[in-house]
């Protein structure tokens, strides 16, 4: 399957183009006031989290096989589908990450496709935003919406968003997320069965974890993920 991308996509690192410095707002009423009250929200949980990790009891941990702990992402980005099939069942894992991005809704048969290549594995779907998520939500909401139903026959898990917290993938702060989950506030009650997963913050930032996971909004995540890239284009 070959995917027609857009030209801000970097398809060696499967990710957008890093931004210019002008192309990033930093000091804005918005961004402002987003960082006064996740400051706010994280001295008011403190004395919480401080008598949490104080009371921490050392535990043996269960570790399972490796096949059966580890995933592996994949992507039908490389015109080899049949060769990444292969090598799948090479390594054996047993469970999958497929990158869904919402501006390619019109190519869903083909992600489909891909993805029914893979049959016996646990497909975790993981829906990518972009600017126009946020700029327009009804058009993220239908197309989250849309990409949900094509998926749900073949798997029920779902992340909304990937790395939040890097502007090059739409939102400029953590409030452009939490407007993205708010939009979608309604799809547990519309499709119960589906597991949600976020808010995929990359990078070790456990404040902005924190400000998506304990918020007055309404939205409801299943499991909370988290990122860690290794993949960069420059030097590290």
């Amino acid at each position: 399957m070959k995917i027609e991308h857009p030209s801000w996509w970097d398809s060696h690192s499967d990710q957008p183009h890093q931004l210019a410095a002008h192309q990033k707002p930093r000091i804005t009423t918005e961004n402002l006031s987003e960082l006064a009250v996740t400051s706010l929200s994280t001295l008011a949980l403190l004395p919480l989290i401080a008598w949490r990790y104080a009371t921490l009891k050392p535990g043996t941990t269960d570790l399972k096989p490796v096949k059966e702990l580890a995933g592996l992402g994949v992507s039908p980005d490389r015109d080899c589908d049949n060769a990444t099939r292969e090598m799948v069942e090479e390594l054996g894992v047993r469970h999958l990450l497929i990158r869904v991005p919402c501006w390619h809704v019109d190519q869903l048969d083909g992600y489909l496709r891909f993805a029914q290549m893979f049959e016996g594995r646990t497909i975790l779907i993981n829906i990518l935003q972009n600017r126009k998520s946020v700029t327009d939500l009804e058009w993220w909401q239908q197309s989250v919406t849309r990409i949900i139903e094509t998926f749900k026959p073949l798997t029920n898990q779902f992340q909304l968003g990937n790395a939040i917290n890097r502007t090059k993938w739409g939102c400029h702060n953590t409030s452009d997320y939490l407007a993205l989950l708010d939009s979608m506030a309604d799809l547990k009650h519309q499709h119960p069965e589906v597991q949600l997963a976020g808010s995929s913050v990359i990078d070790f930032e456990p404040i902005a974890t924190l400000r998506t996971l304990i918020n007055f909004h309404r939205y409801h995540l299943d499991i909370c993920s988290a990122l860690l890239y290794v993949n960069r284009r420059g030097s590290p």
